[in-house]
């Protein structure tokens, strides 16, 4: 496993007896991602567990910055973008007639139940939605 490209630097706190308990996942944690994780005593703090490149080695060099991407790079990018962007509509549209027809069979029942002039709250109801049920 490698690096990560750039390194998640956060900062925890725990009490003693906390970083006792998870010391072993602490560990773990600050190799894979670079935590630093300060040891408090009375909120103190009197320890830390860092990277170990961060205290045997010297800091690297800064990054150099890389070379622009290519057109054909952000051609990629946006066919990806466009791809998701009609797997959600697809989705929505989906989940937008699933709902519909949901609704239309609610209304159903309440007609059913309740027509039209024999419940006044019903009746606000549907003068409430009756634009949404006449888009349907």
């Amino acid at each position: 496993m490698g690096e990560p490209a750039m390194p998640i630097r956060r900062r925890l706190e725990l009490s003693i007896g906390e970083t006792r308990l998870r010391f072993q996942q602490l560990v773990r944690l600050t190799g894979l991602t670079g935590q630093v994780t300060v040891v408090v005593d009375g909120g103190r703090p009197i320890a830390a567990i860092v990277p170990a490149r961060d205290v045997l080695e010297p800091p690297p060099d800064p990054p150099k910055p890389a070379a622009a991407p290519g057109p054909e790079a952000g051609a990629g990018w946006l066919r990806r973008i466009e791809k998701v962007r009609e797997d959600v509509r697809r989705q929505h549209a989906g989940r937008i007639r699933e709902l519909s027809h949901a609704l239309d069979e609610a209304w159903q029942l309440l007609d059913q139940l309740h027509p039209p002039g024999t419940d006044r709250h019903v009746d606000t109801l549907r003068a409430a939605h009756g634009d949404v049920r006449r888009s349907q």
